[in-house]
């Protein structure tokens, strides 16, 4: 039998010849279609292959009726459903390493020529005027470099920027001081970095919580004349604070290869103004990433097509569909319950422990781990994280992993249970499965409870006091905050406490900080599920 596969962009002439060469491979290049015209062209094709351009959305994949799986050229899948994808048993991967060295490279230059006015001197030169006087620059050696993110792209950049004989410091929370020891760089708060750091890289996955990381409130907190890098997502910066600071000297210059639009509109100051490097989005522009990243989307989806390999995959936990169909449910709760957990820890985690109990999934601890190492690790700032990678991220972050019994003895038939421990605490949660597909939060440090896990919730540990639901619920009614359930947990009357107050908007931090200082509070922690 031959394969179809339908290439929607660009490959290198080494990744064509690679797809030339496989015999039972047909395939067709047809770039620039519509969503509308994919969903027409797609039917009878057994593999996709896009990069940014082609856009799969639930329509086209409803109409992929042969269709197994998609590959990205790159690392972002925005430009894929994912949700329709998995509902339909493709697999989704991506080549998440193929642009690291020449992202890394492409920030270091952002770095030498933001600090030396490269092209500002350049393109004065070329326009007749010798201007040595107006160029002064400033040098690395002895500056500290704060990276925003340590994964595989923050590392290099941070080796890199230690041979230029900088003092490197990082936040990263999902990163134990072990590991971050052992790479030579010391892990600092956010507030820490921002404070110390001459320099400010940004090596972070742009999510709902970074969105805006760089902004007003983080700005005030850097030194005056700190520079600021980002190759990563341009949503990481609230590019009006950033252009406000410019303008103060406040931040004395950016280097930026990424933009919250791109193409931008051409009257974005950024563009225009003196202490401002900026590049369309060329990080992995290179000869050798784009040969790298052609031939390994090429091959992972030839291996994916023959059954041998699925690494890389972004959204398969087990090979067979028939398994992953049943399990999809538990798998989607397991993330949840890990993303969770890192959100209420304290401190980096540095150890996660894995129970199930149940006969629909006692045979399944391995995937169920996995998909609760997705959820510990997706909120890292530092790229994707999939159910093929998850388990090496955690051993890069230096988590150790265990799957174990007893966690949890319980009434319900089927129960997935995950105890995690940081530098000083330790939480033991646990979530079941109603009516096949209702996901429940059910335990919490031996507390029972009975949580939806999705949307904005506000944790709370409290004593159990009279009264408290009346404050808290007044101080969210004054802002407009509608509270959609309320779901408590207690040792007994009177003793510890533990409250998920679901929310139907954001709380903003100010508000948080508030409640924290109210009594019978103890902590109060905002998540997003």
């Amino acid at each position: 039998m031959a394969f179809r596969l339908l290439v929607t962009d660009d490959l290198s002439p080494e990744a064509v010849e690679l797809l030339r060469s496989v015999d039972d491979i047909e395939f067709d290049v047809i770039k620039g279609l519509s969503p509308e015209q994919l969903a027409e062209t797609i039917p009878g094709y057994h593999g996709l292959m896009v990069r940014s351009s082609a856009k799969a959305t639930a329509e086209v994949i409803a109409a992929a009726d042969e269709l197994q799986v998609i590959g990205r050229a790159g690392v972002g899948v925005d430009n894929i459903d994912l949700q329709a994808a998995s509902e339909r048993g493709v697999i989704v991967m991506n080549t998440p390493g193929a642009n690291t060295v020449a992202t890394a490279e492409h920030t270091m230059a952002l770095l030498l020529g933001m600090c030396r006015n490269v092209p500002q001197a350049a393109a004065s030169l070329s326009s007749g005027k010798w201007e040595r006087k107006l160029f002064k620059g400033t040098e690395l050696r002895g500056k500290t470099l704060g990276v925003v993110g340590l994964g595989r792209i923050g590392r290099r950049v941070a080796r890199r920027s230690r041979a230029f004989g900088m003092e490197v410091i990082c936040f990263d929370p999902y990163l134990s001081d072990d590991r971050a020891h052992e790479m030579h760089i010391e892990r600092v708060s956010f507030d820490e970095l921002l404070e110390r750091s001459d320099f400010v890289t940004l090596h972070a996955a742009l999510t709902p919580n970074t969105k805006g990381l760089i902004g007003k409130e983080a700005i005030a907190k850097m030194k005056p004349g700190v520079r600021i890098i980002n190759a990563a997502r341009g949503g990481l910066i609230d590019e009006d604070a950033l252009i406000e600071a410019l303008q103060s000297g406040h931040v004395a210059g950016a280097g930026l290869d990424v933009l919250t639009k791109e193409p931008p509109d051409m009257d974005n100051p950024l563009l225009h103004m003196s202490n401002v490097v900026v590049t369309p989005h060329l990080a992995a522009s290179t000869q050798e990433a784009q040969r790298e990243v052609g031939m390994q989307i090429v091959q992972q989806v030839v291996d994916a097509l023959h059954g041998d390999d699925f690494r890389n995959a972004v959204n398969m936990p087990v090979v067979d569909r028939h398994v992953l169909k049943e399990l999809r449910p538990f798998l989607g709760m397991a993330e949840r319950l890990g993303s969770l957990q890192t959100q209420l820890a304290e401190d980096a985690i540095t150890k996660v422990e894995v129970s199930v109990e149940g006969e629909v999934i006692d045979d399944y601890i391995k995937p169920i781990t996995v998909a609760i190492l997705k959820g510990v690790l997706e909120p890292v700032p530092t790229g994707s994280v999939n159910y093929v990678n998850a388990p090496h991220v955690a051993i890069e972050r230096g988590i150790i992993v265990a799957q174990t019994t007893g966690l949890h003895t319980t009434d319900y038939p089927n129960i997935i249970s995950c105890r995690v421990e940081w530098d000083g605490g330790t939480r033991t949660a646990a979530a079941s499965l109603f009516s096949h597909d209702e996901p429940r939060i059910v335990d919490v440090d031996g507390l029972r409870i009975d949580v939806i896990p999705e949307g904005t919730i506000l944790v709370t540990v409290s004593h159990d006091e009279p009264g408290f639901i009346g404050k808290v619920g007044t101080m969210l009614g004054e802002l407009g905050v509608n509270i959609a359930t309320w779901r408590t947990g207690r040792s007994e009357p009177g003793g510890y406490a533990v409250s998920f107050i679901s929310v139907d908007s954001n709380v903003p931090d100010e508000t948080i900080e508030r409640l924290s200082k109210t009594d019978p509070i103890e902590r109060i922690t905002k998540v997003h599920l």
